[in-house]
């Protein structure tokens, strides 16, 4: 039997743990709207939290930062992945203090490290050579200790998007094993820096839970190696990166695949003495947000293409015309009537700006509305201002 998170109720499109109508959300409609419905995160929360070998799970702050969110994983006792100091203010607006960070990112600024060090956070993951010398500078100028991991890249092909693929030999992010032995000679010369975690990330939107196994394949002996010598190694930073299916909202699925992960974690790292920690955003808010737009214009070309083109776009969900991601799109109320092919693109003075193309849509006229769904990750985080056009509002399912 099947979880689906929106679904039909007669003509009408319903979303949620509730399954409640989403005509009432654009019945004063202004602009565009997003719909939450806080206890889809809530009930992805509790399916993580019951792996018996879990130490804590930290939520990736940039795949949503809305206060209310950020509100349901201190509720929660989750701690927080953050990659600037204002993912930093933004947790602890909701009470998130500086021990419940690990501060990720190949780019922290001087005083970014500063303020993690002075402020105790509980982990910074490095990511390259001249980030390690700073913390290390820092830390003895203020004679204080510092908790870090070192980000490794695995090398491992996460089968995902290549703009979403973080551990391939030439990437941006993490340290390859011989920098990170580097690193190790270089961390030893300072007694306020304190080895206490080995990190790797894949990438996003991973859909194969099999490319985990071959990364702490990878990463198990090096991480047993260092644990020789460095007593203090006593954290596995596991990451994050698990997906979910776009075309397909069921929650069945979403926590068979959790559990799919969950048995490669286990089996995996029975023989690793260490406490585990996950970094996970994507699949635990994705689905608890759609975006509600209204058609604005219904255009036929010379050519015979057809347009639908919405008051929402690139503005308000980037994924799409950023790395071709996919978003199903529906009509918040079915009519009767002749399939018609259109290319569903949005307002914004970018050819770029499509959300959908030859999507197949049934008597849907000017006026009418429709939601792009498991917009809650990398929708309004990603948003931008440009045309100065208004925000979505964000509201929530009471």
């Amino acid at each position: 039997m099947s979880r689906m998170v929106y679904q039909y109720k007669g003509s009408d499109l319903c979303f949620g743990t509730k399954s409640v109508s989403l005509l009432p959300y654009v019945s004063k409609y202004q602009q565009p709207v997003i719909v939450y419905d806080t206890n889809l995160i809530k009930e992805r929360i509790q399916w993580i939290q019951k792996w018996p070998e879990l130490a804590r799970l930290h939520y990736a702050v940039k795949a949503n930062f809305n206060l209310e969110i950020l509100k349901v994983f201190k509720k929660m006792d989750c701690g927080l992945d953050v990659v600037s100091i204002g993912e930093m203010h933004q947790g602890m607006k909701v009470g998130f203090a500086p021990k419940d960070f690990i501060f990720s990112g190949v780019a922290k600024t001087e005083d970014e490290l500063t303020w993690s060090i002075e402020n105790e956070i509980y982990q910074i993951n490095i990511e390259s050579i001249s980030e390690l010398k700073k913390i290390i500078a820092i830390a003895e100028k203020r004679k204080k200790s510092v908790a870090v991991a070192f980000r490794i890249n695995p090398e491992i092909d996460a089968e995902t998007h290549p703009s979403i693929s973080t551990a391939l030999k030439d990437s941006k992010f993490g340290l390859d094993f011989d920098r990170t032995r580097e690193a190790i000679q270089l961390l030893k010369k300072s007694k306020f820096i304190k080895l206490k975690a080995i990190s790797f990330h894949l990438g996003s939107q991973i859909m194969n839970v099999k490319v985990f196994a071959k990364a702490i394949r990878t990463t198990k002996p090096f991480f047993k190696e260092l644990q020789k010598t460095n007593p203090s190694l006593d954290r596995l930073d596991l990451g994050g990166g698990l997906g979910i299916d776009y075309k397909n909202a069921d929650s069945d699925l979403d926590e068979k695949r959790w559990i799919a992960l969950q048995e490669v974690f286990t089996k995996e790292l029975k023989d690793v003495d260490a406490k585990k920690y996950l970094e996970v955003g994507r699949f635990l808010v994705a689905r608890s947000g759609l975006l509600l737009a209204r058609v604005e214009v219904i255009k036929k070309t010379s050519y015979n293409k057809k347009f639908l083109i919405l008051d929402t776009g690139m503005n308000h969900i980037m994924r799409p015309a950023l790395y071709s991601a996919y978003h199903e799109i529906l009509p918040l109320k079915i009519k009767p009537g002749i399939a018609t092919t259109y290319d569903v693109v949005g307002p914004i003075c970018e050819s770029t700006d499509v959300l959908a193309e030859k999507k197949r849509m049934t008597s849907i006229e000017e006026g009418d509305f429709v939601a792009i769904c498991d917009v809650g990750a990398y929708g309004s985080s990603m948003a931008s201002n440009y045309n100065l056009r208004p925000a979505a509002k964000e509201i929530f399912i009471k």
